[in-house]
Order: structure tokens, then C-alpha cells, then sequence
């Protein structure tokens, strides 16, 4: 346990250097969602968790550097293969063993799409985040088309479990629970 609250305190450092203000607290949010999802999740599925969005600290891209949205499942695609490898090269200098280290990057590497059990509990997870979190500073960024383009794209990619749980946010801004009830 020693070496995991060591791990995660490096994690959160490098997330406070994303371009993005959020991050940490993203993360923070991602791990708990994957708790309460799966209250039994392994080591390897809660580092994934912290760390799913790690490359956006480390190489400073972010969705702002995407022009076409129609483009997104790429881009994310690249941001997952990318964080996949910063944090197996993280685990690897903490001395993790293979089979961890191979498993956090599968997960990691699959987090915006699912397809397993756990990689879809990490995906549902990173939406519920965004849903519960992200939006408002997201629509600080980008236009209000853009931000129901993106509600809507995480919003489909999550189980019908995870959908139902976005019910209970509790949205302090009106013009958010109306943009969600509409999902």
C-alpha cells in the first residue's frame, strides 16, 4: 500500500502541469467513480484511474488542439496510447511488476472506449467525472455546440448502469441539469 500512495502522490504532481486547471481533481473524481462502480477494483485498475489523462501534463495536448470534433475517437485514441506509456514507464521506475505494469496500460490504453469489464468500468467512470465535474470549465473553453457535442460523446459511450447514476449530480447551474436532462 506504501508504494501505491507513493505512486499516487507522483501521479497528482505531474497531473498539477496539464494545461488543464481541473486535472488533479478529474482524476480524483475518476478514481472515485471507479470505487463506487467497483468497490472491489484491483491496484491496477485504480492507478489507471489516476492516471488515465496523464499525458495532457506531460505533452501539453489537449482537445483545444483539435479543429475538426468529427475527429475526436482518433484524437482520443492517440491521448489514450500516449498516457498508456508515460504511466507503464512511471510503474516500471516505482518497480512494479510486469503483470501490473501490462495491465494498467491496457486499461489506460483502452479508457476511452471499453471493451473488458474493467475498461469499461474506468471508461464510465471518466464520463461520470466529466458529467459531474468537467462540464462547466469545458464550456468556458469551447462554444456551447461544442460542449453538447462533447456531453453527447460521453454520454453514449457509457453503460446504461453509469447513465442512470448521472440522475443523481446534483447541478448547481440550471442551464447544465438542463443540457443533461435533455441527453
Amino acid at each position: 500500500m506504501q508504494s501505491f500512495n507513493n505512486l499516487k502522490k507522483e501521479i497528482l504532481s505531474v497531473l498539477k502541469n496539464s494545461p488543464l486547471a481541473f486535472e488533479v481533481k478529474h482524476a480524483q473524481l475518476v478514481h472515485k467513480w471507479v470505487l463506487e462502480l467497483k468497490p472491489d477494483a484491483d491496484e491496477p485498475l485504480q492507478i489507471a484511474a489516476l492516471a488515465h489523462d496523464i499525458d495532457r501534463a506531460v505533452t501539453g495536448i489537449t482537445e483545444k488542439d483539435l479543429k475538426d470534433f468529427s475527429k475526436l475517437n482518433g484524437f482520443k485514441k492517440e491521448h489514450a496510447q500516449r498516457s498508456a506509456k508515460l504511466i507503464s514507464d512511471i510503474l516500471k521506475k516505482h518497480d512494479y511488476p510486469d503483470t501490473i505494469v501490462d495491465k494498467v496500460k491496457f486499461l489506460v490504453a483502452n479508457h476511452e472506449e471499453g471493451g473488458d469489464n474493467e475498461s469499461d468500468v474506468l471508461r464510465d467512470a471518466d464520463s461520470l467525472a466529466f458529467f459531474e465535474y468537467n462540464i462547466p470549465s469545458y464550456m468556458e473553453r469551447n462554444s456551447l455546440d461544442r460542449t453538447k457535442e462533447k456531453m453527447k460523446f460521453m454520454f453514449n459511450r457509457m453503460s446504461s448502469k453509469a447513465k442512470k447514476k448521472i440522475k443523481n449530480i446534483d447541478y448547481k447551474n440550471i442551464e447544465i441539469r438542463k443540457l443533461v436532462d435533455r441527453l
